[in-house]
């Protein structure tokens, strides 16, 4: 809304992304998805802070802006549990105050605490959009080809999806992005996080 009257948005997109240093080519839990709202869709940055040990007091603590903390709290015990990983501490927080409802978003959220707790940044140019059950596998979620397309357009070079959907999405319109498919989330980490 201006003094003239509503304008268009062109891209909404970038009221929800850092605005990250030009300079910098990777930034440590940072992780991006996204989400569909009716038929838009945006990507979000997910956040993700990991402790080594316990704050002071030593409880386990969790501070979760944007997530559900019970999704917050089934991905680290997955990743505890299915890929190994013994994360006291994590805070997470979905950029512009947005709410992460869909499950699209499960492998943003543990991309970007694998990328605090490992110390490893992830690439500019990387999204992830996928559901985690509880074994740690890796299942398609709603309308994948349309978030896939939305970050093609946007020119996104990598998407790492689950396996199953990588059949699905054909090559139609994603000649300049790499899809790549995990099964579950120890392939995943392998895949993303192997030096």
């Amino acid at each position: 809304m201006s003094e003239s009257g509503f304008q268009a948005v062109s891209n909404a997109t970038e009221m929800f992304l850092t605005e990250q240093d030009p300079d910098s080519d990777v930034l440590v839990g940072l992780a991006f998805t996204v989400i569909m709202d009716g038929s838009r869709t945006f990507i979000i940055e997910v956040q993700a802070l990991c402790l080594s040990q316990s704050p002071v007091g030593g409880s386990t603590s969790k501070v979760v802006n944007g997530v559900d903390i019970n999704r917050a709290n089934m991905i680290k015990c997955v990743l505890i549990k299915q890929a190994g990983l013994h994360i006291p501490s994590v805070h997470l927080n979905v950029v512009s105050g947005l709410t992460l409802t869909e499950t699209a978003g499960d492998l943003a959220i543990a991309a970007a605490i694998c990328s605090s707790f490992l110390e490893y940044p992830i690439p500019k140019g990387i999204a992830f959009i996928g559901e985690i059950g509880l074994s740690g596998e890796l299942r398609t979620v709603p309308r994948i080809d349309k978030r896939v397309h939305a970050l093609a357009k946007l020119g996104y070079k990598t998407c790492v999806v689950p396996k199953q959907a990588v059949k699905a999405l054909g090559t139609e319109g994603l000649e300049n992005i790499k899809i790549v498919g995990c099964k579950n989330l120890k392939e995943f980490i392998n895949v993303v996080f192997s030096r």
